[in-house]
């Protein structure tokens, strides 16, 4: 399914509305391949943008190697290596992919205070979506060896939290198995938020 069929969804009370989306890819099965493959596909050449949290962000092998490690070192190897959060901005929204970066830092802020983790900014027109982010979060937490867990908790919260830095309604969408999504019915409008 594509953007534009994710914005046309028949589930919105208004059809013609253009919405901010998150998608969170929680399937990341392989290891060591899914690793290795992740960090080629988000630094090859489309990357314009990219900041590391604890990460290499310019070596996609050493970057998988750092993955790894972090997780080998907890006991974690065997678990769900990471979570990819990709945020595709309406060209209003974030008109520059600094701005993409800019937006995603912050959104990202909680998450990367205790997880190692990669953002990349990719630059695809696609319809109303210009700019969009990758971020790879690695599921072990690196002072405590517990896991972020992808579950509707998190999804959720991650959701809000965008609605509340971009300040406009945003929807969720979960990659749970290659090519199957689930789209929340749910959009997240901005709130009150003093972590902002």
């Amino acid at each position: 399914m594509g953007l534009s069929e994710i914005n046309n969804f028949d589930g919105f009370e208004d059809k013609d509305r253009k919405f901010d989306i998150l998608e969170v890819i929680t399937r990341s099965d392989g290891g060591d391949k899914y690793r290795n493959n992740a960090m080629k596909y988000c630094m090859d050449d489309r990357c314009v943008a990219r900041k590391g949290y604890g990460i290499d962000q310019y070596d996609p092998k050493i970057a998988a190697m750092q993955f790894k490690k972090n997780a080998e070192f907890w006991g974690n190897e065997d678990n769900n290596p990471m979570i990819q959060y990709m945020l595709s901005t309406l060209k209003d929204t974030a008109p520059t992919p600094e701005d993409a970066m800019r937006f995603t830092e912050k959104i990202m802020e909680p998450v990367t205070k205790e997880h190692l983790a990669l953002t990349v900014a990719h630059i695809e027109e696609r319809g109303d979506f210009q700019n969009h982010t990758h971020t790879f979060v690695e599921s072990t937490n690196f002072n405590d060896g517990s896991m972020l867990n992808s579950d509707n908790t998190t999804n959720y919260g991650m959701a809000q939290r965008t609605a509340n830095v971009l300040k406009k309604p945003v929807k969720l969408v979960v990659e749970y198995k290659e090519g199957e999504k689930w789209m929340c019915p749910k959009i997240f409008t901005p709130q009150n938020d003093e972590d902002e």
